[in-house]
């Protein structure tokens, strides 16, 4: 590859860099983003993180990130309990 050729855009198409992203649009999104993602309240994501049955949690430092396909996929699913999301993960071959 030459020099002077980048393999991908540095921005989407159609969007300058100061375009913000929605949280639909982003890799890992907080607390806050996967409420909007979910249309679950901030204090219920809470609690379920406490309890470790949200998918795709990674933590940044102090930072909890989520990742947002597998947020997807698991909203998809309708929101299955931990014991659930990985049975149904070990069954379809993702994890």
């Amino acid at each position: 590859m030459a020099a002077d050729t980048v393999p991908f855009p540095a921005t989407p198409p159609g969007q300058g860099e100061d375009t913000v992203l929605s949280p639909a649009d982003r890799f890992l999104v907080d607390v806050a983003g996967l409420a909007h993602l979910t249309s679950l309240s901030v204090r219920t994501l809470r609690r379920m993180d406490a309890a470790r049955d949200i998918p795709g949690r990674v933590a940044v430092g102090r930072r909890v990130l989520f990742q947002t396909e597998t947020i997807r996929e698991w909203v998809r699913a309708g929101l299955p309990s931990r014991q659930e999301w990985e049975t149904l993960a070990r069954r379809t071959g993702k994890r």
